[in-house]
């Protein structure tokens, strides 16, 4: 599986995207990691302390509405809109139930789902304060700290939506642990849920002074990214890493590195980062997914005038391990 982790942004020149990265993303945590939150995972089963959070009146709530987000009205800085709970209340019941995420300077922050209303930016509390709008629309010109406050109330929103029954038992779940765990209400079952999150490998594999790219089917032909996939289950990240490229363009690979690591929520997963060195150039496409894989030179990925200019978004994983290569640094 090769993933672009791209969003919905116009073409860039790869110089321009290269600094961008350099300037936001090289000496920092990657895009989504940041939510400036103390989760207080300690104390999610005092529901005597999470209801006194819901009664303050500087608690917010950060809305979902059908996997979109609540952004402001100004195009040029969008910002996660926060609102005061007390504008919500009369929309809490057993179908948008309260979600806490954690503190923030010392506001206790909560996320709900919205999903069962068809238009929540109707709603008295809501109307006028912005707009749901996929966060990967907009992920460039967000403060760093919200991304990931956004990422996470998408996540935790979704897993809630698709795990409403016990898989155990098919009795239906409920929230518990301030939404962070779902429990059966079956009493001969009372089976715990807990949100869950599907690990994959994103590796930049080179050789030399080329790194090998490749293109799904379902992409413009001058789309090009790094290699991913799925960990399965029984397996080290390592290994995963290793069969994965062999899948993919039957390549020997040796000297795995870990990089880095960053939430994706889209819906669920967790992108962990690697390098590794080629041990041949000998290219064999044998998966269904890929088109095309090929070798760049650092000199091809910073040439603007490249027709394969457009990159996976600067946001991404992807993009940071390609531009730190390009660049000259060991990522």
């Amino acid at each position: 599986m090769v993933w672009s982790q791209d969003a919905k942004r116009p073409r860039a020149n790869i110089a321009s995207i290269v600094s961008l990265c350099e300037a936001r993303m090289m000496k920092s945590p990657n895009f989504f990691g940041e939510t400036g939150l103390d989760r207080m995972a300690e104390r999610r089963t005092d529901s005597a302390w999470l209801d006194e959070l819901s009664t303050r009146e500087d608690a917010v709530v950060v809305p979902v509405w059908r996997t979109r987000n609540l952004i402001n009205n100004i195009p040029e800085t969008p910002r996660a809109v926060r609102l005061a709970l007390t504008q919500l209340e009369s929309v809490l019941d057993e179908n948008a139930h309260l979600i806490f995420l954690g503190y923030r300077d010392e506001v206790p922050h909560f996320s709900v789902d919205l999903s069962h209303i068809d238009e929540p930016q109707e709603m008295a509390g809501i109307r006028g304060t912005g707009e749901f709008t996929d966060i990967r629309d907009i992920s460039l010109d967000l403060p760093r700290e919200d991304g990931g406050l956004l990422a996470y109330s998408r996540a935790i929103a979704q897993w809630h939506k698709t795990h409403q029954f016990c898989g155990r038992c098919g009795s239906a779940s409920l929230p518990q642990d301030g939404g962070h765990m779902r429990k059966c209400s079956n009493p001969d079952c009372n089976a715990q849920h807990f949100p869950r999150t599907d690990m994959a490998v994103i590796m930049l594999v080179s050789s030399g002074d080329k790194v090998v790219l490749g293109r799904k089917k379902d992409w413009p032909e001058d789309r090009y990214s790094i290699l991913a996939g799925f960990v399965e289950p029984g397996e080290t990240l390592e290994s995963a890493v290793a069969r994965e490229v062999m899948e993919e363009v039957g390549i020997p690979i040796t000297n795995i590195r870990y990089h880095s690591s960053q939430p994706w929520p889209f819906p669920s997963n967790l992108m962990l980062g690697f390098v590794a060195e080629a041990e041949s150039e000998k290219i064999t496409i044998s998966d269904d997914e890929l088109a095309d894989a090929r070798w760049f030179s650092r000199d091809e990925l910073m040439d603007e005038a490249k027709a394969y200019a457009e990159k996976p978004h600067s946001i991404s994983i992807a993009r940071r391990l390609i531009a730190e290569w390009t660049l000259g640094s060991d990522p």
